[in-house]
């Protein structure tokens, strides 16, 4: 370096302190310095964004679906943008805070390695995962029948078609007139049998670990005998599962517990693009369902061609889950003997026909059980043709006031709907437990205590369960009637829908 070359900035910064000083006029100025003067700002420095996956490494079975937690973030604030490597044998998206991993069909083992970069538009970080892909060690064998299964032609009971009950029951009407099965949507055989491999297929979930017939178990009347079901991640759901037994003849034709699903065919897509439940887009699914071989001629059998769409799925599960009728309990069994289902049944036991008419009949002046469980398919109360109600859901006081669950509020936004939750068909109640809409009892014995003594005075309770001075009533059910109570809704229980083959698990792993 040459010497004038070291010495010249010294010089000049001299010369500057010396013009600052020598500046300012009059003598009332004051004399500025170089330490007056404001800092010469530097240029930021940008930190480099975080890029952190759960893992480095993750096995999965051809065919099938897997998710990783992906955790991003950037001390600076920086918009981030990510992006993904295009491996072979996978695919994979971004969803959230998840890395969705998407598995090709191999025959072979196959490793993948998929990078992962995020960038802050100055410095991007990377982030491999290895993947394993393993082919199918244990392939699911689907087994159907050479004939299809009767879903389309169900005989009903003449007990479904008409009203037996008296003009003074103005509460009850067949099951038939509530039928809520739409014209674009009939029961066919080959829709409900597609249906049924549906309802029972794990990879409608994301992780291919659950199915519908997870939550809806066919020995425990569709239901769960969980007070919360388990989704695909290992999360609980919000509230118990319903029962599907006669979900044909709701009157409104709309489902959930707060009715937030206009029909049957909304309701069974809402379960699998739940993070919790099951956890896929729409997208995915028809994918997924697609890549399946055996859908094909299903889909060609149910709607004329091969083509799989997600209102064709939902068609097929809606069709099957319609057709879940329970026509061949004990009470069918002995209702066929009589006219009226007021009179005594002769298979039944005196308490059974004792608990009967406690079920049926008013109660000092009270609305009998009947009133809210309508109708001899036993579903929720129905709404008189003169009404302007808009939900059939009711309270029926379980508690005081409503916090944390809002029930068909949350759906609505109506102030009237606080607390009052659909109402399912007592249909195989015996094997539902646990009860309500958040599986609080445990036993059907506490639930008839609950309205001969607990019913709570909330704000929004059913009418029919107010006095003349809109207090909770007491049903105040002895102990002998709370037996014979039991022992009638026993006689509800259908073995045929809990075992008939046509219902079951085709899938043989």
């Amino acid at each position: 370096m040459r010497l004038h070359d070291s010495i010249t900035p010294h010089i000049a910064l001299a010369a500057l302190t010396i013009s600052l000083v020598a500046c300012g006029g009059g003598g009332d100025s004051t004399d500025t310095t170089i330490a007056d003067l404001a800092p010469i700002s530097e240029a930021p420095t940008n930190t480099a964004p975080i890029l952190t996956l759960a893992a480095s490494s993750l096995e999965i079975e051809s065919l099938s679906t897997s998710s990783i937690e992906l955790i991003t973030s950037d001390a600076d604030g920086d918009s981030l943008s990510l992006s993904l490597s295009s491996p072979s044998f996978i695919s994979a998206e971004i969803q959230g805070s998840q890395l969705l991993i998407n598995a090709n069909d191999v025959q072979t083992q196959q490793q993948e390695s998929l990078i992962v970069s995020l960038s802050d538009g100055q410095v991007s970080v990377e982030q491999t995962l290895l993947v394993t892909i393993s082919p199918i060690t244990q392939q699911s064998l689907l087994t159907l029948p050479e004939s299809q299964f009767n879903y389309a032609n169900i005989v009903l009971p003449q007990h479904y078609n008409v009203n037996a009950f008296a003009n003074n029951f103005p509460f009850q009407s067949a099951a038939i007139t509530s039928d809520n099965t739409p014209d674009n949507n009939p029961i066919t055989d080959h829709g409900a049998t597609l249906g049924r491999v549906l309802f029972y297929e794990t990879k409608l979930s994301l992780n291919d670990s659950v199915s519908c017939a997870s939550c809806h178990v066919q020995a425990e009347g569709f239901s769960d005998s969980r007070r919360l079901s388990v989704g695909f991640d290992g999360g609980e759901t919000r509230r118990h599962s319903m029962s599907l037994a006669n979900t044909r003849f709701y009157q409104t034709g709309k489902f959930f517990w707060d009715e937030r699903a206009e029909t049957l065919e909304q309701q069974v897509l809402m379960p699998i693009q739940d993070n919790v439940e099951m956890g896929l887009t729409l997208t995915q699914l028809v994918d997924v369902i697609t890549a399946q071989p055996y859908y094909a001629a299903l889909f060609s059998s149910a709607f004329g061609d091969e083509t799989v769409t997600s209102e064709r799925i939902s068609f097929a599960l809606a069709q099957f889950i319609r057709s879940m009728v329970s026509i061949d309990a004990r009470y069918d069994q002995g209702r066929v003997t009589v006219n009226n289902p007021l009179d005594d049944f002769d298979n039944y036991s005196l308490d059974e026909n004792a608990g009967k008419r406690l079920f049926m009949t008013p109660r000092n002046g009270i609305a009998p059980c009947s009133s809210c469980h309508s109708s001899e398919a036993f579903i929720g109360p129905v709404i008189a043709e003169d009404s302007n109600a808009t939900t059939s859901a009711s309270n029926n006081g379980l508690d005081a006031s409503s916090d944390a669950d809002l029930g068909v509020f949350e759906s609505t936004g109506n102030m009237g709907h606080r607390g009052k939750f659909k109402s399912p068909s007592l249909r195989n109640i015996e094997v539902t437990a646990p009860y309500m809409h958040d599986g609080r009892f445990d036993t059907l014995s506490q639930v008839i205590e609950h309205y001969s003594s607990g019913i709570a005075a909330h704000p929004t309770l059913q009418g029919s369960l107010r006095d003349s001075e809109g207090n909770p009533v007491r049903y105040n059910f002895s102990a002998i009637e709370q037996a014979q109570l039991l022992a009638f809704l026993a006689t509800l229980t259908d073995e045929s829908l809990l075992t008939d083959e046509k219902f079951s698990n085709p899938f043989i792993r």
